[in-house]
């Protein structure tokens, strides 16, 4: 069985900054190529392999130290901050949505405006019209009788 190395260990590996490693990775899809380069494992964890390791070694070699280089650095840094605040901003979302809706539920119940009104009155009779509908058999016909009396 072969190596397998977390981008850290391959970050070490190679001298190459891990947020850049992310980077190549999620901007050069046709380079790094899954089950050759990178594997994934039970967890989705990625993982690199010896042809990976060797792949970003010939990148880095192919890499000038121009300022071409600097701003590519750069851009990868911004990506890789960007890519972390939108992981932490989505887990805030996600955490808070439940109270929030609940919040806003309780808005809409308590000081409702004409139009929560008119949406929460035809909600629940389209509930309630579900709701009851498979209790009534499909020959039952209401009668409406005159006068008020039930008669058999």
């Amino acid at each position: 069985m072969q190596n397998l190395y977390t981008t850290p260990e391959a970050a070490k590996l190679t001298n190459i900054p891990e947020s850049t490693i992310r980077s190549w990775l999620r901007r050069h899809p046709e380079v790094f190529q899954f089950e050759v380069h990178v594997v994934s494992d039970e967890h989705g964890q990625k993982l690199w392999t010896e042809a990976g390791i060797e792949l970003l070694h010939s990148r880095r070699a192919s890499k000038t130290a121009t300022d071409d280089d600097a701003e590519i650095d750069a851009t990868d840094l911004l990506e890789s901050l960007l890519e972390e605040d939108s992981q932490r901003l989505a887990n805030e979302y996600y955490r808070q949505l439940p109270g929030r809706t609940l919040q806003r539920i309780k808005q809409m119940r308590d000081n409702p405006t004409p139009e929560q009104r008119q949406l929460v009155q035809t909600s629940f009779r389209a509930a309630l019209n579900v709701g009851t509908e498979h209790l009534l058999l499909p020959t039952y016909q209401p009668m409406l009788l005159e006068g008020g009396d039930e008669t058999d």
